[in-house]
């Protein structure tokens, strides 16, 4: 490992905590929900980048976090292991990857996750919609959709947080629009300096500010296939 004792870099964790991280996420890369050189930038790629949101929107006490489209664990595990006192729900549509979540939360003994199979155009309608402090989503979508699927689930004055590489102008200008039509709003964006992605990691920021309607998100495959900022562009409005 490329970082011998990561817990030095990051006081929030245990070195027994680190050390059952690493060897987790060397398993996630065997079962190939990591990528085959993702280990040996295991803390600087996908850990620190997890970790570094705390520095941006700490975890408080209390609060209810989800982690859409979770895949591995990231960055909701990491954060889980960190504030043990706020709870992280995390969604994704393969159980498999879910499984291996909730083995290694148990290896953890985390009491502050859960996990959620289902795929986020139905979980938004659900009794969770308008329900969590804050969501993020790390690879989940383009931006205007990553909005659309995240922004109803959180509470009126919650965020999204999007940890990426530096996003491209138009796509920020649709995610704007798409978070006027789902009562958010576009905050801009913030680095990430402890993450390398695209040399400085960056974490688009959206705010709740308003109930959305519910109408959104619409049904499965909808949001990706016709992006909200792309249809208020489309039709001139």
């Amino acid at each position: 490992m490329a970082n011998a004792d990561p817990s030095q870099r990051h006081p929030p964790l245990a070195a027994g905590d680190a050390k059952i991280l690493e060897q987790a996420y060397a398993e996630a890369v065997r079962l190939g929900f990591l990528g085959p050189r993702e280990l040996e930038r295991l803390w600087g790629r996908h850990l620190d980048d997890a970790l570094g949101l705390a520095a941006i929107r700490q975890p408080q006490p209390g609060e209810l976090w989800a982690d859409l489209g979770s895949g591995a664990g990231l960055p909701g595990l990491p954060l889980a292991v960190a504030y043990r006192s706020a709870s992280f729900t995390l969604i994704d549509a393969q159980r498999r990857r879910l499984d291996w979540v909730e083995k290694v939360a148990g290896e953890l003994r985390l009491s502050n996750v859960s996990v959620v199979h289902a795929r986020l155009e139905d979980y938004g309608h659900g009794p969770a919609r308008h329900s969590f402090d804050v969501a993020t989503a790390r690879a989940l979508a383009p931006l205007p959709v990553v909005a659309e699927l995240g922004l109803p689930l959180l509470k009126t004055g919650g965020q999204l947080l999007v940890p990426r590489g530096r996003p491209a102008t138009d796509e920020l200008d649709q995610a704007s629009s798409a978070c006027e039509q789902l009562g958010g709003r576009l905050d801009g964006i913030i680095p990430n300096p402890s993450s390398p992605i695209d040399r400085l990691g960056f974490v688009v920021m959206m705010a709740k500010i308003a109930a959305t309607s519910p109408r959104f998100p619409r049904r499965s495959g909808v949001p990706a296939q016709t992006p909200l900022g792309q249809l208020r562009e489309n039709s001139g409005s």
